[in-house]
């Protein structure tokens, strides 16, 4: 039992299965450059994201370690099911709290554990966070992520989110091999450059009792940068990228 004691510090079983997220509406697709194109303005927004290597591979190798044990003869049915149960947590599509959990730690700031509200904070800096980990197994950065229930007052971070520096709030993409629960990359946007697209968004015609729901990328989030002259960040696994 000592192989998987450590295996639950992230899992909340409580809440693997919710809802699942309505289908966002469809956007325009987008011509993107690289970073190889960038112009050298562009290139000092861009900026490389500290992170702590040492918990970069935790939950990949948290993976590895289950499957290892639910295939291995020699342990018992009950190591087994723990096991099974924490890989529902790793791969689920419904919930990302271990993934959430763990960008804290790679971005070595205070997790915020409030169901509603921020993920995160810097405490030296008093600035919030705002993660979004999506599990992918390909197009890495355009994956799809999305922010559900959008009105007004969630645009301007009034609910849950009194108390903190909101105007400097940080909004975290990062995308994760969905084969693997690899960190393929993970991007540390400005919250405010989505301001105005949400404003939008938030006024499109919808039948009613639609869900509001806004969508957006890595590659939207760079060229929303661009255009607010908005440093980010990003972190890259040389494994993938």
């Amino acid at each position: 039992m000592s192989e998987i004691n450590n295996l639950f510090e992230n899992l909340n079983l409580n809440e693997l299965e919710p809802e699942p997220e309505p289908e966002p509406e469809p956007e325009p697709e987008l011509d993107y450059e690289s970073h190889e194109e960038e112009s050298e303005y562009e290139v000092e927004l861009c900026n490389e994201l500290k992170v702590d290597n040492e918990h970069i591979e935790t939950i990949y190798n948290d993976r590895m370690n289950c499957e290892n044990i639910i295939n291995d003869p020699n342990k018992t049915i009950e190591e087994k099911r723990i096991c099974e149960y924490a890989l529902i947590g790793m791969t689920s599509s419904a919930s990302n709290d271990i993934f959430e959990k763990q960008m804290s730690k790679i971005l070595n700031i205070t997790n915020i554990d409030d169901k509603h509200g921020w993920d995160a904070i810097d405490e030296i800096n008093n600035e919030p966070y705002e993660y979004k980990p999506t599990k992918v197994n390909k197009n890495f950065l355009g994956a799809t992520v999305n922010i559900n229930d959008e009105s007004e007052n969630k645009i301007n971070n009034i609910k849950n989110k009194n108390g903190y520096n909101n105007s400097n709030a940080n909004f975290v993409i990062a995308s994760i091999n969905k084969n693997t629960s690899e960190f393929v990359c993970i991007y540390k946007f400005k919250e405010s450059i989505l301001y105005e697209s949400r404003i939008e968004n938030l006024k499109k015609p919808r039948k009613p009792n639609q869900r509001c729901v806004y969508s957006t990328n890595i590659k939207k989030c760079i060229e929303l940068s661009k255009k607010y002259s908005e440093k980010y960040y990003y972190w890259h696994n040389p494994k993938f990228l």
